[in-house]
């Protein structure tokens, strides 16, 4: 057994280490897309900024976890992951720009609500993404 971890160790740091660079593209193109500053606005204590990032990451890692448990090698879980980021920048686009225009304002102004919102519909659309990522 204790063989078998030591050869598996690599495979685990190479996926961890992919999927952790691709957890950090996303996050910063998604922060560089939306009209508010999510990190400067938690800084500022902005609950509504900290659950919509939250909500949002989640819907991306959720459906790269499913992916790396099902990926053939790294750049098949590399490319869809990158399907992952995009849905996820497709839901925020729907919700800011066709749904809810003012929905980065009512971030910016703490709103919660539009936080959770925001968050709950990334999380809710990761979670269907992931169902669908599974051969």
């Amino acid at each position: 057994m204790f063989s078998y971890f030591v050869e598996t160790v690599p495979h685990f740091l190479a996926y961890f280490g992919a999927a952790a660079l691709l957890a950090v593209a996303f996050l910063t193109l998604y922060v560089l897309i939306t009209p508010h500053r999510e990190f400067a606005l938690i800084r500022e204590g902005n609950s509504a900024a900290a659950v919509q990032l939250t909500g949002t990451f989640l819907g991306f890692a959720v459906p790269v976890a499913v992916v790396i448990g099902h990926s053939v090698s790294i750049p098949d879980m590399l490319l869809w992951g990158g399907v992952a980021a995009l849905v996820q920048l497709a839901v925020f686009f729907v919700i800011s720009r066709l749904l809810f225009k003012a929905i980065s304002q009512k971030i910016t102004e703490a709103c919660v609500a539009s936080g959770i919102f925001v968050g709950g519909m990334g999380l809710g659309f990761g979670v269907l993404q992931a169902a669908c990522m599974v051969p």
